[in-house]
């Protein structure tokens, strides 16, 4: 009975979410609409749209708190229907999840700009190579969509405004901190004066970004398997309390209540502590080219 409870809520949660999801677009562009005084206050909103935006997500902030939330009361529900306790620690492990995920995530934007950079370049160079300009690229690729649409967007409007091209793709190179993108902003700024004899240059770059890129994503496929098992092993004994804590609190109250187990689990986070940071320094990735 228990099963057929938890199935029942679960199809309903799910198709709740499906349907929430189709409206998410429609939401974003209602809110938009809405006066700026009923919407997140500034001191909320505008780190959480640079968290959102450096994650790669297409949300605007009070639909990704409103996303956060659900998730949350979702979560909530469907664990305790089992037992209040494990209710509460699925609903904290999900409050915990939404913030913990932006921050592994907040690379993510870098990452598609930096794979997206070589096929700007190839267009561009396709577009002088047809006799038209750099300006009638950036165009066509801020109205297809992609990972550098938001970007070129506002580069074509900077050029609509009366700013030249170098000027435009300039203040991108200082805007967007991504591999590939400074090199790229002075090989356009470039073509846009010299014209159709910068498009070998041009693809020349692309194939030298796209192969630096390649490199990057070799070296992050071969260190996978170490960094899986240093979360696996960092997280491990986390989890293991907490879940301890819910299941049988018995012993956690021997830990929190005697000086000895007090020592002991402080000695322990000082060292998982001190483990991510040394295993954090061992694969970090250097992404420093431009």
């Amino acid at each position: 009975m228990l099963t057929v409870a938890i199935a029942i809520v679960g199809g309903l949660v799910i198709a709740h979410l499906v349907r929430f999801a189709r409206r998410a677009h429609t939401i974003d562009r209602a809110l938009t609409l809405v006066p700026a005084s009923s919407r997140l206050p500034a001191w909320l909103a505008t780190p959480l749209a640079d968290a959102l935006d450096a994650a790669g997500v297409q949300w605007l902030p009070i639909t990704a708190l409103q996303s956060w939330a659900l998730s949350v009361l979702v979560a909530g529900a469907l664990g305790s229907v089992l037992s209040v306790g494990f209710g509460c620690f699925s609903a904290f492990g999900a409050a915990v999840a939404g913030p913990v995920g932006l921050r592994l995530a907040r690379g993510r934007r870098r990452r598609l700009v930096a794979g997206a950079v070589p096929d700007l370049l190839e267009r561009a160079a396709l577009e002088l190579r047809s006799g038209s300009t750099v300006a009638s690229a950036l165009d066509a690729l801020a109205s297809g969509g992609g990972p550098l649409a938001a970007d070129l967007a506002r580069v074509r409007d900077r050029c609509a405004l009366g700013a030249s091209v170098t000027d435009a793709v300039g203040r991108w190179a200082d805007e967007r901190d991504a591999p590939g993108v400074r090199a790229a902003a002075g090989a356009l700024a470039l073509a846009s004066s010299v014209g159709g004899a910068c498009a070998d240059a041009l693809e020349g770059l692309a194939a030298s970004l796209r192969s630096r890129l390649a490199v990057v994503a070799e070296a992050h496929a071969m260190s996978a398997q170490a960094r899986l098992s240093a979360i696996v092993v960092g997280a491990s004994p986390i989890a293991y309390l907490a879940w301890s804590a819910v299941v049988d609190p018995g012993p956690l109250r021997a830990l929190i209540g005697t000086a000895a187990g007090r020592g002991c689990l402080g000695a322990a986070l000082g060292f998982e502590a001190l483990a991510v940071l040394w295993v954090r320094h061992i694969l970090r990735e250097e992404a420093a080219w431009s």
